[in-house]
């Protein structure tokens, strides 16, 4: 059940992210590498270390703060991604 949750966070910000048409383009590679290494922590077999993941979690939180400002929506849908992997023990 929460890792349905955070696949659906996740789908909402990849949305907010395609919808983000001025953003720049280092910020948009960021969180595009913190995703896909979410994704990629999903799909393993075996259960993510607190330790393996916690950084990205750190990571997605240091990244709403830079698009705070100028991609609230955005902002919104990383907080939520976040909330999720806490919920998850993450």
């Amino acid at each position: 059940m929460k890792q349905e949750v955070l696949r659906d966070t996740l789908a909402r910000l990849h949305a907010e992210l395609e919808d983000a048409e001025t953003l720049d383009a280092a910020l948009r590679a960021d969180l595009e590498r913190a995703l896909a290494d979410i994704r990629g922590v999903m799909e393993r077999d075996r259960p993510a270390a607190a330790a393996e993941v916690h950084p990205l979690g750190e990571q997605l939180e240091e990244l709403a703060l830079r698009f705070e400002q100028s991609h609230p929506l955005l902002t919104q849908a990383i907080s939520g991604v976040v909330r999720a992997l806490g919920a998850m023990g993450i």
